[in-house]
C-alpha cells in the first residue's frame, strides 16, 4: 500500500481560545514573600504563548489583578494548556528579565463543553515553578475562557478587552472553591452580568 505524502503533511487543525487571566490570589516569589511587583502572567499552549501586561500596582501584595485578554492556539488532541505567573526583574517589564513564580494547568475538557463562544469562569490552583521537582501550592490563578474556533491565525496574541470590562469588572471568576458563575458573581456585586452561555468552573487541586 503506497504510503500518502499529502496527507502526513497536513497540518493538525487548532482551536483558537481568549483566555483572560484575571487576577493571582495569595501568590508568594521563592523567598516566601508576597509577589508585590512586576508580576504578570503568560497562557502557554503547545504552540503558542502570550503574556499579559505587567500589574502597575507597585505593592500588589500577592493579589496581582490583570483583567487582560490573550489569543492562543491550541493544537487539536492537546490535553491542556498553562497559565504561569511571572515576575519582570530588573525593571525591564515583560520583555525583560524573568522569573517564574508559580504555574497552573488548565485541562481542555474544562473549557470544551457547550458551542464555541461560551465564556467558562475558571480557578486554579497554583503551583511553585522550578522548586526542584517538589509541588508547592503557591495561591490560586482566576481565569476565563472562551473558544472562537474559526478565528483567523492573526488573531493570536493580544485581544482586545471588552470596553465594559472596566476595574475589577470580570471579577466574576471568582475566588476558588467559590463554585459561582460569572452571571450570578456579577449579580450578587451590582456588575454587568456575563454574556450569555457563561460556565460555572470548579478549581482544581483543592
Amino acid at each position: 500500500m503506497a504510503y500518502n505524502r499529502s496527507t502526513a503533511a497536513m497540518p493538525m487543525p487548532m482551536m483558537t481560545l481568549e483566555v483572560t487571566v484575571v487576577s493571582g490570589d495569595g501568590v508568594r516569589v521563592p523567598s516566601g514573600r508576597p509577589l508585590c511587583h512586576g508580576a504578570y502572567a503568560v497562557v502557554h499552549t503547545a504552540s503558542s504563548s502570550a503574556p499579559t501586561r505587567v500589574d502597575d500596582d507597585a505593592d500588589c501584595h500577592g493579589f496581582p489583578y490583570w483583567a487582560e485578554a490573550v489569543r492562543v492556539a491550541l493544537p487539536a488532541g492537546a490535553p491542556a494548556l498553562d497559565v504561569e505567573i511571572c515576575r519582570a526583574r530588573g525593571g525591564g517589564g515583560v520583555g525583560g528579565r524573568a522569573e517564574p513564580v508559580a504555574a497552573a494547568r488548565v485541562p481542555v475538557e474544562d473549557f470544551t463543553v457547550g458551542p464555541p463562544g461560551h465564556l467558562h469562569c475558571l480557578s486554579y490552583r497554583l503551583f511553585d515553578s522550578g522548586c526542584c521537582g517538589v509541588r508547592r501550592r503557591n495561591g490560586i490563578v482566576n481565569i476565563t475562557v472562551k473558544r472562537l474556533d474559526g478565528a483567523p491565525p492573526a488573531a493570536v496574541g493580544k485581544a482586545a478587552v471588552p470596553p465594559a470590562a472596566g476595574k475589577k469588572a470580570v471579577d466574576a471568576a471568582g475566588p476558588s472553591g467559590s463554585r459561582v458563575s460569572c452571571s450570578g458573581a456579577a449579580a450578587v456585586e451590582g456588575k454587568p452580568a456575563a454574556p450569555a452561555g457563561a460556565v460555572m468552573g470548579y478549581p482544581l487541586g483543592c
